[in-house]
């Protein structure tokens, strides 16, 4: 009985193997590219290129978002969690879908969920702007649920971003939460953030947000507090930086959207299980993608959507408003967001102790560590019976 438990088990991996490794089956078509596919670095550099730098990644990818074309990558189809980088999935469902200048009311879900927080307060009201705002600099899982309840609830957000990315061909993404926030089974991987990331970078409202550097929150009572974007490669000052998205939790490590603009072409960097500054990993590969952009033979290409997304100005129907906030439906206004400020040191040394160190507010839900309190468990559990069986037979 024993042999064809282990059998069975052995079995079993050998068949997942490849999906668990990020290969896809033989005789199933890469999207994207074959190249893909394959394990380790992947890049196709003529004589004249600089060697690619060393990126402390589990998975990357680098990418012309101008092209489509794929520069270079690692592992780029293997899924893995994407903490809070999966908010950028959010905003392209959501954007379309509720006015700017429509207003909402925090509820107690929104202001008490655990993690990173824009600084909500229950029964105080916010314009969808200040949401989104909240959601992409400070990583606000707080104004990420505010966001999901005024489009009709948690469960409606979740359905519209997977239905966003069946449409841009995301198909190693699924979404359970509005935040990145674990969850079993949620996960994305490189090449498809970079898929998310092109077509929210097309929406001019998106770049304005994810380009501010720094912007006044409401905050509790009355008055306002700043608010600072963690993107580092963005707030040092990167030449063409245009941020996108930090994220960190403890099952994902480090992850990582980035990108830039020079002389009219932008580079897309997308990394997970980052294990060096997310700043620097960034950083590295996009400066090597500029400086060798002409030396560059493509491994691979980002995919179109199935059908046209929303333009900036198409508003979607919204869900219907769940009962425990309340959203006032206005029609679509030009909000202008602050301009982007040069910051001052203090802030500076705020965005890097907040982006460098490992955020105890962000590590994982408690239903993690239960889990892994259980498997311990169920692990001694073990050893205990196979020690008093062994005593038994010696006894014998």
């Amino acid at each position: 009985m024993r042999r064809i438990l282990v059998s069975g088990i052995v079995a079993a991996a050998l068949a997942a193997g490849p999906a668990l490794l990020g290969i896809s089956p033989a005789g199933a078509a890469t999207l994207g590219g074959e190249q893909l596919a394959l394990p380790g670095v992947q890049v196709s550099a003529g004589a004249g290129a600089t060697p690619l730098p060393t990126i402390k990644a589990r998975t990357w990818i680098l990418a012309d978002a101008t092209t489509g074309e794929v520069l270079a990558a690692k592992r780029a189809h293997k899924p893995r969690p994407p903490a809070s980088t999966l908010k950028t999935l959010t905003s392209l469902a959501l954007l379309p879908r509720l006015a700017l200048n429509g207003t909402v009311t925090a509820t107690a879900k929104a202001a008490n969920i655990y993690g990173a927080k824009a600084g909500l307060a229950a029964g105080q009201q916010y314009t969808i702007e200040q949401l989104f705002y909240g959601m992409m600099l400070p990583s606000g899982n707080d104004a990420a649920i505010a966001l999901a309840q005024a489009a009709g609830g948690v469960k409606a957000t979740v359905a519209a971003m997977n239905a966003v990315a069946q449409q841009l061909q995301a198909a190693d993404t699924r979404a359970l939460t509005p935040n990145g926030l674990d969850a079993p089974g949620q996960t994305s991987s490189a090449y498809d953030l970079a898929l998310i990331a092109r077509a929210a970078l097309a929406r001019s409202d998106f770049t304005q947000i994810v380009s501010t550097k720094k912007y006044l929150f409401p905050s509790k009572g009355g008055g306002q507090h700043p608010i600072y974007n963690l993107n580092q490669m963005l707030t040092s000052g990167y030449r063409g930086a245009i941020g996108v998205k930090t994220g960190f939790t403890t099952n994902a490590g480090r992850t990582f959207i980035g990108a830039a603009t020079r002389k009219g072409r932008t580079l897309i960097f997308v990394g997970m299980g980052i294990r060096e500054s997310s700043k620097v990993a960034a950083e590295d590969a996009i400066t090597w993608g500029f400086a060798n952009r002409t030396n560059l033979t493509p491994i691979g290409t980002l995919v179109e959507p199935l059908s046209p997304l929303p333009t900036v100005g198409q508003q979607l129907p919204a869900a219907a408003a769940s009962s425990d906030q309340s959203l006032a439906a206005v029609p679509v206004a030009a909000a202008t967001a602050p301009a982007a400020p040069t910051l001052d040191p203090v802030a500076l040394k705020a965005i890097d102790q907040a982006a460098l160190k490992v955020p105890a507010e962000q590590a994982q839900a408690p239903s993690f560590w239960l889990g892994v309190i259980a498997l311990a468990v169920i692990g001694l559990l073990l050893l205990a019976f196979n020690a008093s069986r062994n005593r038994r037979r010696r006894f014998r």
